[in-house]
């Protein structure tokens, strides 16, 4: 079981978080894979062998459309060898994906920043499907549910009323982005809503809001749920016989 991404709170307490920076998207989708790996034997074995591979901020190019995506995972190119003594899975470019997970964050002015998010997730899993039907649309939105927040954007600190009422509004947005249960139609196919309390001054601090209005154990938005439901759909979309 992967109750929260524990290496991410610990990326979060060591180095804050910056709008404009991509090393918080990055050290959740490490994260996401090691989780993967750990919950899914097939995946696991599949990387060890070098059948599995992983890349970051990854371009997947449909005709003349690109669109980035923070996490793929996919089959390596011919004569790619097998991971390093000691790696679980091996960095470097798929030739397919099977895996395209988006990651998105809400930390401030969460109204406005929740639906520009919500299109971003609607945008992905209809370019990941058009790349390829099977390959597995994921999405990822974390949440702050402080009481105030320090963007280094700023040069103040911004206030946030009603912070649950603020999480709970993006929990439901998040609700809403389409999913499929299947091949037929469109949507991501596993998404997750993970909330923190970071004020981004007394970094560590920061922690995983584990209670309502945070999705709880059993909802389908908890991250373990998406890590069961990634893992699952891997295995009888791409696992060997």
């Amino acid at each position: 079981m992967s109750p929260n991404p524990d290496a991410f709170l610990r990326h979060l307490r060591q180095m804050g978080y910056h709008p404009r920076s991509d090393k918080h998207s990055n050290a959740l989708a490490e994260a996401i894979v090691v989780d993967l790996l750990r919950a899914c034997p097939r995946m696991a074995e599949d990387a060890a062998k070098g059948l599995l591979v992983y890349d970051l901020n990854f371009t997947i190019r449909v005709g003349t459309s690109d669109w980035n995506v923070d996490l793929v995972m996919g089959a390596p190119p011919p004569g790619t060898p097998a991971p390093a003594a000691g790696e679980l899975i091996s960095k470097t470019t798929p030739s397919t994906v099977y895996i395209a997970i988006e990651i998105k964050s809400v930390m401030t002015e969460h109204h406005k920043a929740v639906k520009n998010r919500k299109r971003d997730f609607e945008a992905h899993h209809e370019h990941v499907h058009r790349y390829n039907n099977t390959t597995i649309a994921g999405g990822v939105l974390v949440v702050n549910g402080s009481a105030s927040f320090k963007s280094p954007l700023r040069g103040d600190v911004t206030r946030h009323k009603d912070p649950q009422k603020l999480v709970k509004h993006c929990i439901q947005e998040m609700r809403g982005v389409i999913t499929r249960p299947g091949l037929q139609g469109e949507g991501l196919e596993a998404k997750a809503a993970l909330v923190v309390d970071m004020d981004n001054q007394d970094l560590p601090t920061t922690r995983f809001v584990s209670d309502a209005p945070a999705p709880t154990v059993g909802d389908p938005l908890h991250y373990d749920a998406f890590i069961q439901a990634v893992s699952a759909l891997y295995v009888s979309r791409f696992g060997r016989p």
